[in-house]
């Protein structure tokens, strides 16, 4: 189905070439969910400052970044975010196994005592941040620093607003991720829905 409101084109906004000449390089594609970010510049510039701030910060592993990313996507049933963070998991180092047994992350065996505790977290802030448990923070603090967590917190924040964002846009799944979705996530029931190109099944 067609976005709520269309993305602009890269030539749109010429001040944003160096971004996204270096975000095409990086992933094969530019989201469209920047490209309708553009419409507003400043909601774009904040989002980049957002993923320098988290996203880039090395203190929390790659892998642990992409599965509490992926997990609170997921669990939110955001599909655009989640069809994103499962098509560049390999890049950050999180094996496929992990990404498809997210919703058995309390029993599967993939899974280590500190990822279970992002999980955790992750689980219950998808569903209201205040259902996050005192026990859910405390479990995190066996496991990771304070440092760790405030980006892990930021992390799981950032992707509450993207998540809501392309939700309500309706905004379009580029073919790369689409197509890594489909394999990754398919299993899992994963559906592209209203993020499905125009002619691609839903």
């Amino acid at each position: 189905m067609p976005p709520r409101i269309p993305p602009l084109t890269e030539s749109d906004v010429p001040e944003f070439a160096g971004v996204l000449s270096a975000i095409r390089e990086d992933h094969g594609y530019v989201p469209n969910s920047f490209l309708t970010l553009a419409r507003f510049p400043d909601f774009l510039k904040a989002t980049g400052f957002l993923a320098d701030a988290l996203w880039y910060d090395e203190r929390l592993p790659g892998p642990a970044r992409s599965l509490v990313c992926f997990a609170v996507s997921w669990f939110s049933g955001a599909v655009y975010s989640s069809a994103h963070l499962a098509s560049h998991a390999h890049d950050t180092g999180l094996p496929i196994e992990k990404l498809r047994a997210v919703e058995d992350w309390d029993t599967s065996p993939v899974y280590d005592p500190a990822e279970r505790a992002l999980l955790r977290l992750a689980r219950q802030a998808a569903r209201m941040p205040g259902e996050v448990t005192d026990a859910a923070m405390l479990d995190m603090r066996r496991h990771w620093s304070e440092d760790q967590i405030m980006i892990v917190v930021g992390l799981v924040a950032w992707h509450a607003f993207l998540n809501r964002w392309n939700a309500l846009m309706a905004t379009t799944l580029e073919p790369i991720p689409l197509a890594r979705a489909r394999e990754a996530l398919g299993p899992m029931g994963w559906q592209p829905g209203i993020h499905a190109p125009e002619g691609e099944p839903t």
